[in-house]
């Protein structure tokens, strides 16, 4: 059939399809086949359904480790719901117990078992494409001290096959293990032809400590962000900032908190992604407050969205809706939806243990099909 439709006909039809039809039509014929794999039309494809997202829901169970993958479709008006959800099998052999997301970027997800970085014969990392049910394993790290060391990642990409792992190792002082060494040394994995690890001439420049934790990390206009403290000084209170590093420039540089929560612990603070742009929770021990940063690195654009009196009873927050919603664990109730109009609280139906949750933005793409590259 494809010898009856010009190539470029074909094409602006084939784009306009799911993910799961494509794979099945790269059967068809070797010519389907090319265009389906080639990167011009990985990348219109990608572009066409960027707004067809979904979530990417994982969490475990109160009694088991094991992590659950789901892809959610919410709903595309009003409030934060659910209308579908179905359950993502994994198609590898991956230590997925005490596992992580580092990121979520154009249909890859980036995941870590960092809790063996110390051994460095296993394989730490791996990027998966959930939607054509394929991965790669990415190869050791490079930079492994001997001495006790505390590593951060970070995952982003910024265009067709430009997907990058930044990986910062903070090796700990002998003198005091509390402390780590800044600045940190850094290596970057490219998800390229070469698929290696490289270290970063220069390193990182900006005395941080980046913090690992899921909720002190957010991806926004192509750049990763750590939640990020000062080094201890005697003569100064401590205080926390934010890590930048741009994925395609691959320069680091800091972009500084509302003044209001530049002196809280990192217990009380996270990042996120919050109506497309960088965004901060924090508390002031009497209330939590979502911030927002309406112009990039403009520190006098922090705006303050709302303030949320639930102290006590919220233990951790997971993800924003564009519509402003929070969603977020309180103690006894687990996983809820926060509206900040109404100041109410309703069940999602999502149930697992309060702390395990992550959800993200995810869009279906054919990056890393196989065929291509």
């Amino acid at each position: 059939m494809s010898d009856y439709f010009p190539a470029d006909l074909l094409s602006e039809i084939l784009v306009k399809l799911p993910v799961k039809t494509l794979i099945r039509f790269t059967a068809v014929s070797k010519s389907w086949r090319s265009i389906i794999t080639s990167a011009a039309f990985i990348a219109s494809h990608l572009s066409t359904n960027s707004e067809n997202q979904t979530l990417l829901l994982t969490r475990h169970g109160k009694h088991s480790k094991l992590d659950h993958f789901s892809f959610l479709k919410a709903s595309e008006n009003g409030g934060f719901g659910i209308n579908s959800s179905s359950e993502i099998k994994i198609p590898f052999e991956f230590p997925i117990e005490y596992s992580r997301i580092v990121g979520s970027c154009d249909g890859l997800v980036c995941l870590s078992n960092d809790m063996f970085f110390r051994n460095p014969s296993i394989p730490s990392i791996i990027i998966w494409n959930p939607s054509v049910r394929n991965h790669i394993v990415l190869p050791n790290p490079t930079i492994n001290p001997i001495e006790s060391h505390h590593v951060v990642l970070g995952f982003g990409g910024f265009g067709s096959n430009a997907y990058k792992v930044v990986r910062l190792v903070y090796v700990r002082k002998i003198d005091d293990v509390s402390c780590l060494s800044v600045p940190p040394q850094v290596e970057i994995f490219s998800l390229d032809k070469r698929r290696s690890w490289r270290r970063l001439i220069g390193g990182v420049g900006i005395t941080l400590w980046a913090l690992k934790s899921t909720h002190c990390r957010a991806y926004v206009n192509g750049v990763v962000h750590w939640l990020a403290y000062k080094p201890f000084d005697e003569n100064q209170p401590r205080r926390c900032s934010i890590l930048a590093f741009d994925i395609g420039d691959e320069v680091f540089g800091e972009v500084m908190p509302p003044d209001e929560l530049a002196k809280e612990a990192s217990a009380s603070l996270g990042i996120f992604v919050i109506e497309d742009s960088l965004g901060i929770v924090g508390s002031n021990m009497v209330s939590w407050n979502v911030w927002v940063m309406k112009e990039y690195c403009v520190r006098e654009s922090w705006t303050k969205l709302y303030t949320i009196d639930l102290l006590e009873e919220i233990t951790h927050f997971v993800w924003f809706w564009k519509s402003g919603e929070a969603l977020l664990t309180i103690r006894d109730l687990g996983l809820v939806v926060y509206n900040p109009e109404t100041k109410e609280t309703k069940d999602p139906g999502i149930y697992g243990d309060p702390y395990s949750f992550f959800v993200d933005n995810y869009v279906e793409s054919l990056v890393l099909v196989r065929g291509h590259g």
